[in-house]
């Protein structure tokens, strides 16, 4: 039987919350590297207006994802595997990321 496809959260504020808790991210942090207030983010999480579509852009580089998935759930061409690398790429430090650049390219290779 094939896996099951993983749906992506139906609202604009379910992708956002997804998105900041899969980058260990409280709303208080998310606020704060956003330059909005906490209640601001708890708005937009349960899409009750607020100003998200003026803040996707800062609110999209922030998470590491596209506008296109914040507005509609686009994952483009990332699936599966694919996607759960760039995930956890995500949620690594810099130096960490670096490590793991270097040892893509070796495996690449090899």
């Amino acid at each position: 039987m094939a896996p099951k496809k993983q749906t992506p959260p139906e609202s604009v504020g379910q992708r956002i919350r997804a998105l900041r808790l899969a980058n260990n991210l409280t709303q208080d942090e998310f606020a704060a590297q956003l330059g909005v207030s906490r209640s601001a983010i708890a708005q937009w999480e349960t899409d009750r207006a607020g100003q998200v579509r003026e803040n996707l852009e800062r609110i999209s580089k922030v998470l590491g994802t596209s506008i296109a998935y914040l507005v509609s759930g686009e994952t483009g061409s990332l699936q599966g595997d694919e996607l759960a690398l760039m995930r956890l790429y995500r949620a690594c430090a810099a130096e960490d990321r670096q490590i793991l650049l270097r040892t893509a390219k070796r495996l690449a290779r090899g």
